[in-house]
């Protein structure tokens, strides 16, 4: 997924930003050439920088968890090895000290974040429980398979979406796996999503009668949108698309656990029925609930 490969790289280059310019302050306590030194410090600390203020762009809660780490694990190392060497004097106690603060300062203010009151109601809890809700980039979304007794398709798949953020995103949800023998499905279908608006997304699929099951239907939904400040602060837990393992263990040295293990759905087979027509019909978009300006406003306020 890009947008988790995005995470990594960015994730990766404040952590060398951070540890260049650690080296070289460590470098200029004991009197090396200044110069190097100091171009070093500044390009780290620049490239920390610039890639922190992009990561938190496209995700302040992720940019938080990250610079937790960056400052977290510092604080703890130059702790323990404080106490095992009872030396607490020079420079390491003063950088446990301002890696502790920094620490604090994103814990507490994660915290508060965490436990801020919600203004808009949270209408996908009351369609799936919050251990089957996922969100990509400002965007929450469960997932279902139905069984229709009426309509033209014998079995829909209905992804509910609500929109956690102030501003538009356009919702595409790509389906891939079982063979046009076996099943007939859109490949893709992208809807548009306003600010906190809720809304159900059913796609028709069509097994062919008489074929093998269709078995794992594969589904990747992205997000595409501007950074805005959110709308819903309640957290669900990261979709994660398939990621090469290569950027799995990259993303753990940046501090980013990620399995990437995609979603999918359980398609069963049909012995009977109607064939599928020539020409698939669209998926439909319902829209189930929209926040007025007062609302808006309120939660705006409440940001």
């Amino acid at each position: 997924m890009r947008a988790t490969r995005g995470h990594v790289l960015l994730g990766l280059l404040v952590l060398v930003g951070l540890t260049a310019a650690g080296i070289a302050g460590v470098t200029l306590r004991y009197r090396a050439p200044p110069a190097p030194a100091l171009a070093w410090l500044v390009g780290g600390l620049l490239l920390a920088t610039w890639s922190a203020r992009a990561f938190w762009k496209r995700d302040a809660d992720g940019a938080a968890r990250l610079l937790l780490f960056c400052f977290g694990m510092p604080a703890a190392v130059l702790g323990i090895w404080m106490v095992a060497s009872s030396d607490f004097s020079g420079l390491p106690p003063w950088l446990a000290l301002g890696c502790a603060a920094v620490t604090t300062f994103i814990g507490v203010r994660m915290w508060k974040d965490w436990r801020r009151a919600e203004v808009l109601p949270n209408v996908l809890l009351e369609w799936a429980p919050a251990e089957d809700i996922l969100e990509v980039d400002g965007v929450h979304f469960a997932v279902r398979l139905a069984v229709t007794e009426e309509g033209s398709a014998p079995l829909e798949l209905h992804l509910m979406a609500q929109g956690c953020v102030d501003a538009e995103r356009a919702l595409t949800l790509k389906l891939s796996g079982p063979p046009e023998s076996r099943l007939r499905y859109p490949r893709e279908t992208t809807v548009h999503l306003e600010a906190g608006e809720v809304g159900l997304l059913i796609v028709p699929l069509f097994p062919v009668p008489g074929a093998p099951a269709p078995g794992k239907l594969s589904l990747q939904p992205s997000a595409r949108g501007p950074s805005a400040p959110r709308l819903r602060h309640w957290r669900a837990r990261r979709y994660e698309g398939p990621l090469h393992p290569a950027m799995r263990v990259l993303g753990l040295f940046a501090g980013i656990l990620t399995w990437g293990g995609g979603m999918h759905v359980e398609v069963a087979g049909v012995s009977e029925g109607k064939p599928p027509p020539p020409q698939l019909p669209e998926a439909r978009w319902k829209v189930l609930w929209r926040p007025g300006a007062e609302e808006i406003q309120q939660a705006r306020a409440a940001a």
